[in-house]
């Protein structure tokens, strides 16, 4: 490794993007395991955050500069891919660093992001270990596992890096580098918020879900290791509030118990939040009732749909009768509960999705978020559709509008048409909320001024859709 090698990680502004979740801002987590990861092999790391302070593409350009970086990494997401292209056409052609690009859609659509971008490689896996042996063995791209990258015009996928088997080898995401937690911005009770993954990998085989990341396999951190970060949290960075994002937090259920039993046993008085969403049918009450003991308010649940048919064709593996449960349990806990509802699957018909619909109705939870269905490239759905149906709007170049908005679908399959989805989706949000005491629940809801403004602020580009007569498409990025 060059010495005093200094490695600049960047979070991009989605500066071509609109609609998006302005709610939340959560603190880039996967680029700060990799800085953590970097530092305790010696490495001397920065990490600008451009999306928290709307950062222009000069100034981070500025920024690189003075802190003298040799070595860029990009973080990418199905809304940032544009931007971050964009930045690492402007690093490569103003300064002599080598630039990685990393995230599920930087290695979804690997061609086009690697000639555009001018990147010297993508990262596809974890970051950690694929980051540190391109710094450590001076960027030899060919004999480094989990990188594509070009030569001679062809592009080279190496075979992929082994998967962490055991989470306690990784260090703590680098808080230190990042800004001060009260500055970000979620649906937070109390403050400052800190995301925390206790786990990483999914078995389930859902469609639409990109695995490239993290992959199938679940690993899982130790109850001790995870103790040990909220102890640092808590006494470094004067956390108050904790949101687990993992894919699957109750996947293991007495792991998932132990946990909570610990944190209600340590007396640590935090918030916890669950706002990536659970399995509806890896809950048990007594589980729900630890996690109200522990400090959850809040929980999502990822129902999908209302038609079994639609849950089965999609790879959900979820009955019905186990969200209508799962429902019933958080609310007698009372724990703020979301559902999460996706309209335009496949094999969705005008029919399926009223009873997604009236399912959501009848089932009630508090809150209901009733999402166009994007077919990520990298997943199973987008090649379904490239087999059996058309796109109406790519998706390889990432997407201009946020997955809070009323928008038209991004493909059309079957009889299915986009101005369906459109329409289901405006009778989504009628139907749900705007019935007797419904909104009057949701407001109930709200203990700080902090819920407040993000359920204002996450309902402003909803409203305008519901209002509109107009359909809000994305734009297109050749018209940008």
């Amino acid at each position: 490794m060059k010495k005093n090698q200094k490695v600049l990680l960047v979070n991009p502004f989605p500066l071509l993007a609109s609609a998006i979740n302005e709610a939340t801002i959560y603190p880039p987590l996967g680029i700060a395991y990799i800085a953590g990861y970097l530092e305790s092999k010696g490495v001397e790391c920065r990490i600008i955050d451009a999306n928290l302070f709307r950062l222009g593409q000069t100034e981070i350009l500025k920024r690189i500069k003075e802190f003298g970086a040799d070595v860029i990494g990009i973080s990418t997401n199905i809304v940032t891919i544009r931007a971050a292209i964009k930045l690492s056409q402007l690093i490569k052609n103003h300064l002599p660093v080598k630039v990685i690009l990393g995230g599920p859609s930087a290695d979804a659509s690997i061609k086009n992001t690697l000639q555009e971008s001018l990147a010297d490689c993508i990262v596809i896996g974890e970051g950690e270990r694929i980051s540190w042996n391109l710094v450590n063995n001076g960027f030899d791209l060919k004999n480094t596992k989990g990188i594509v990258y070009i030569e001679d015009s062809e592009i080279k996928i190496n075979p992929r890096e082994d998967y962490i088997k055991d989470l306690d080898e990784l260090p703590f995401p680098a808080w230190h580098l990042l800004p001060n937690l009260k500055l970000y911005m979620s649906k937070s009770r109390k403050r400052p918020v800190a995301t925390m993954i206790t786990s990483r990998g999914c078995p389930y085989r859902c469609i639409f879900c990109h695995k490239s990341i993290f992959g199938n396999q679940f690993r899982k951190r130790s109850v001790q290791n995870i103790l040990d970060e909220i102890d640092l949290l808590r006494k470094n960075f004067k956390v108050r509030q904790i949101d687990l994002v993992d894919d699957n937090f109750t996947l293991d259920i007495p792991r998932a118990e132990k946990i909570l039993d610990t944190i209600t046993e340590r007396n640590y008085n935090i918030a916890l939040s669950l706002p990536n969403g659970v399995r509806a049918d890896r809950l048990t009450p007594q589980l729900v009732r630890k996690m109200k003991l522990a400090g959850v308010y809040r929980a999502g649940l990822g129902i999908e749909s209302g038609d079994e048919m639609i849950l089965e064709n999609i790879g959900k593996d979820l009955k019905l009768k186990h969200a209508t449960e799962a429902i019933k349990m958080f609310r007698k806990e009372n724990i703020i509960v979301s559902g999460f509802f996706m309209l335009g699957l496949p094999d969705d018909t005008r029919q399926t999705m009223q009873k997604t619909i009236d399912f959501a109705i009848k089932v009630n939870p508090h809150v209901a978020n009733f999402s166009i269905t994007v077919p990520l490239p990298g997943t199973e759905l987008f090649d379904v559709i490239k087999k059996r149906g058309r796109f109406v709007k790519s998706v390889e170049e990432g997407i201009s509008r946020g997955f809070f908005s009323i928008s038209n679908g991004y493909f059309e399959i079957g009889e299915l048409k986009k101005e369906d989805v459109f329409f289901y989706q405006r009778q989504a949000y009628r139907k749900f909320y705007i019935r007797p005491f419904k909104l009057l629940e949701v407001l109930l809801t709200i203990r700080t001024f902090q819920e407040f403004k993000w359920i204002f602020t996450i309902a402003l580009p909803l409203l305008r859709g519901l209002i509109s007569p107009k359909r809000e498409d994305d734009t297109s990025p050749e018209n940008e």
